[in-house]
């Protein structure tokens, strides 16, 4: 192992820092023993290199099998153009250098890296069970719709506004990578409202800052 409790080809910060250069399996999200998006670092660190030009990039694959290149993680979730075609990489994924750390766009627009899961119900409401990676607290969030993931995937949020609502964005890799964004309630304020009254108060507010 790398580090404590980490494994040989663990892809968080610490274990790319002190790890030697050479090629890497795969990284997988979840489903075997790879970890990848579970440390604050790991959105913030590119984890592989691009096979075709080289270059630091993000590399994702699904429980499912999809994989994608980011040139960054977050919205709107660029992804790497040397290999958005939709077919796997032909080469090895090559580790990328943690000297290539740079500030991202999802730190300066506010959002926060979590690690989620698949929803499950909570009356008329999806609870949502979140970890927050930078102060590594969890907590739980309600959603309208049910999260159809095979298991954890990157993942951001913004933080609670006044009202107790806020947004999570992640990616869908199935056939494609497809961006999503959906509305969240913060679960302390809202588990005893339901789920059609506390959507009809964001839409009204939304609607009223748009007039």
């Amino acid at each position: 192992m790398t580090g404590h409790n980490h494994y040989s080809d663990c892809t968080c910060g610490w274990c790319i820092k002190y790890r030697r250069a050479g090629m890497s399996r795969p990284i997988v999200a979840s489903g075997g023993r790879e970890r990848t998006f579970r440390t604050y670092e790991c959105f913030t660190i590119p984890n592989a290199a691009c096979p075709v030009c080289g270059a630091s990039v993000f590399f994702y694959q699904s429980p499912s099998g999809g994989r994608v290149f980011f040139d960054e993680l977050g919205p709107p979730w660029p992804k790497h153009p040397c290999t958005d075609n939709g077919r796997p990489p032909s080469r090895p994924i090559r580790l990328a250098s943690a000297a290539n750390a740079s500030p991202h766009r999802w730190e300066r627009e506010g959002w926060i890296p979590i690690a989620i899961n698949a929803s499950r119900f909570a009356g008329t409401w999806q609870l949502i069970p979140v970890q927050n990676l930078k102060t590594q607290a969890f907590f739980d969030a309600l959603a309208e719709r049910p999260l159809h993931l095979a298991g954890e995937t990157a993942a951001l949020m913004k933080p609670w506004d006044g009202n107790g609502w806020s947004v999570i964005s992640y990616v869908e890799l199935d056939g494609s990578a497809k961006d999503v964004t959906i509305p969240i309630f913060e679960k302390r304020r809202y588990r005893d409202v339901s789920r059609f009254a506390a959507l009809n108060q964001r839409a009204k507010v939304a609607r009223d800052r748009r007039t």
